[in-house]
């Protein structure tokens, strides 16, 4: 948001539907005041409530039941706000509700105390709650990226204070209410700008910070967590490479690597966005791969038949065509797809829509290679040899996820290993799951989530010593 600090109230913002250009609803910032009675009641949770781990499982439950019984109501927000098809907000509710689940199912045992042998009569490990942690979440997937963080702050009893993106703050709205239909002392909401956002993190009750987006946000959340001491997880952008080999099953792979670029229609930071294709199939795979983007086509999010919707703003449009634009002023690209050109559509003017597009890069790389395209295109390049494409992988300041083709799973997984990604698939896309840990490399971020390793994160993991 680029609105000032807001201490008296009255700053404005509007969501709006991507699909139409048609405003969806105006809010009202929180003014400073409003604010401090947020975290304090947050704090106040935290300081008094002492839930056993059976309680706290059973919110987890109750948690997964709610988004179930609420899915319908929560995929059309969803949708209405950032564009994805209605399909695909369905699928994210379930797999918020799989995750509630999971952390519900394990709690007992990530949290278990463990006895450990020392110069002490006895010593043993515990995890404790740290306290409140601000969750700065996208529009992107704006029910999952926060429950990943969200389930096991729930399971820890870790206040949760929420400031997500001003694109999807009916969103936002909703889970507030989701999750006090369970317990008013899980998730506190914050309608709140980035400056505002940076007095929370100094706030000393407010123990840690965690944010998916942007590189550029992560270095700013970093340096002011850094500043104040404060503990946080960053999980951020990226550009990683799904690397083809010739001796791959070609037409799988084509159909992977098209689906994961079109993964939420390509605003994705873990979506497949580069492609380096050994030289002998090259053109082979790019037929293959043109087919199955032709299967997307862009259509209207609210209805079932659509396989992708448009982008969740227009500004995301108009950034998108202009990077397109400077990859072919660097001349060292071609465009060897665009599917507007094959295509007859009906938008409106003030849509976000956006048809696949692909370029070849030359080997000689511009910078722009190695910049995140969030949206539907992909740039595909060649190489001659394993180490060639190696280095085309690593060369990235990027390491999220990324992908191997080939049919000598043993050779796939000892080049995967090489690869500096947290992330790395092998003839299949990156997909995140409650029990994997999540996360990246470089300037895609540091931290985990999901898993045992993001659920730790956010532990104070203790150490008691007994006389």
């Amino acid at each position: 948001m680029n609105q000032p600090r807001n201490p008296t109230g009255g700053a404005m913002f509007k969501t709006v539907n991507p699909a139409t250009g048609e405003v969806l609803k105006n809010y009202s910032l929180m003014t400073d005041t409003e604010v401090d009675k947020v975290i304090t009641s947050a704090f106040k949770s935290y300081t008094t409530e002492d839930l056993s781990v059976n309680l706290r499982a059973q919110m987890l439950s109750d948690l997964a039941k709610s988004f179930r019984q609420q899915r319908q109501t929560l995929a059309v927000q969803v949708s209405s706000e950032m564009g994805k098809p209605l399909k695909d907000s369905s699928a994210e509710v379930e797999k918020c509700a799989l995750a509630f689940d999971y952390f519900s199912q394990n709690l007992e045992s990530f949290l278990a105390s463990q006895d450990v042998p020392s110069d002490y009569k006895k010593s043993k490990i515990v995890k404790d709650a740290i306290g409140p942690i601000l969750s700065v979440m996208p529009w992107n997937f704006p029910l999952w990226q926060l429950v990943r963080f969200a389930a096991p702050a729930v399971g820890i009893g870790n206040p949760i204070l929420l400031k997500h993106s001003e694109v999807t703050a009916g969103t936002a709205k909703l889970l507030q209410e989701i999750f006090n239909g369970v317990s008013k002392n899980l998730l506190f909401n914050l309608t709140i700008n980035h400056d505002q956002a940076a007095l929370v993190i100094r706030d000393p009750r407010v123990r840690a910070v965690t944010l998916t987006g942007s590189t550029k946000a992560g270095r700013a959340i970093a340096k002011i967590a850094g500043e104040n001491l404060k503990k946080s997880v960053l999980e951020l952008g990226g550009s990683d490479a799904y690397v083809v080999f010739a001796n791959a099953d070609l037409a799988h792979a084509a159909k992977i690597c098209a689906q994961s670029r079109m993964v939420n229609n390509g605003q994705s930071c873990v979506a497949a966005k580069r492609f380096l294709i050994e030289r002998p199939a090259l053109d082979q795979f790019i037929e293959l791969f043109k087919a199955e983007l032709r299967t997307y086509i862009p259509g209207n999010p609210l209805k079932s038949e659509s396989k992708v919707g448009s982008l969740a703003a227009k500004k995301f449009q108009t950034q998108l065509l202009q990077q397109c634009d400077q990859l072919l002023a660097a001349g060292q690209s071609q465009e060897i797809f665009n599917l507007a050109n094959e295509i007859t559509t009906d938008h409106a003017s003030g849509s976000a829509f956006f048809a696949a597009r692909a370029y070849l890069v030359s080997n000689t790389e511009p910078k722009v290679f190695t910049e995140e395209f969030f949206g539907p295109v992909a740039l595909l390049q060649s190489f001659n040899t394993a180490a060639e494409a190696l280095d085309l992988v690593n060369r990235s300041d990027y390491g999220l996820g990324g992908a191997v083709f080939s049919s000598d799973q043993d050779f796939a997984e000892n080049f995967a290993r090489k690869m500096e990604a947290g992330f790395v698939a092998i003839n299949d896309m990156v997909k995140s799951a409650p029990n994997l840990p999540f996360g990246g490399v470089k300037q895609s971020g540091y931290g985990r989530e999901l898993g045992l390793y993001g659920f730790n994160e956010f532990c104070n993991v203790k150490t008691l010593g007994f006389y």
